[in-house]
């Protein structure tokens, strides 16, 4: 069954270019997902390599506090 617009319709219901429509629209679902979750992904490591950063940069800080 493939729902569109609260319609219900089975493939048998659907021509071969409808068909072909449906197919690639769940394509770019499937791909847009897959980006979502790569931007999920590099959103984390940002936030990582920013906190590693921060951690760093306090060391340094630490560390010119004890020279002087």
């Amino acid at each position: 069954m493939i729902t569109i617009d609260d319609v219900e319709y089975t493939e048998d219901d659907l021509t071969d270019s409808q068909k072909v429509l449906v197919n690639r629209v769940n394509e770019l679902n499937n791909q847009f997902n897959a980006l979502k979750m790569q931007l999920q992904e590099l959103d984390v490591l940002m936030s990582a390599y920013g906190n590693a950063l921060r951690k760093d940069l306090a060391g340094d800080e630490e560390e010119v506090v004890e020279d002087a």
